[in-house]
């Protein structure tokens, strides 16, 4: 009995993690499009379009290289824009403040979940080895 393969669970979290960042960058920079409008904040419109723009894209290329080794680093390193989103909306923050909780249970629970699926698949390769069946 040979024992299947299964994609990673820290990837697949991590990579819906930032996909859905990525919306949520995208929809806050359209907010803060409309408060520059209203005049409640002043941003010029090169900053405000091409940093939200340059985070929806750079989230979502960071979803994509997660299979990488540094994948998981730039993931990490762009939590903190969103944090520091709250310096010009205060609620960009708290939206970053659960994207990084988020993330983190991903990145914890995920490599967990790895771990566990790695030994059962041990412990299956090892009864079939024990049986005398081929693995």
């Amino acid at each position: 009995m040979s024992v299947r393969k299964k994609r990673s669970a820290r990837l697949t979290f991590c990579q819906a993690v930032l996909a859905l960042q990525s919306l949520a960058a995208l929809f806050a920079t359209l907010v803060l499009w409309g408060l520059d409008r209203a005049g409640e904040v002043s941003l010029p419109g090169g900053v405000l379009w091409g940093g939200g723009l340059g985070m929806v894209v750079l989230l979502a290329y960071a979803a994509g290289q997660q299979a990488k080794r540094w994948g998981l680093a730039l993931g990490w390193a762009l939590q903190v824009p969103m944090l520091l989103g709250g310096f010009i909306e205060p609620d960009i923050a708290v939206i970053g403040a659960c994207f990084l909780l988020t993330w983190l249970a991903g990145v914890r629970l995920g490599g967990r979940i790895d771990r566990e699926r790695a030994a059962h698949d041990a412990a299956l390769e090892a009864e079939a080895a024990g049986a005398g069946e081929p693995a």
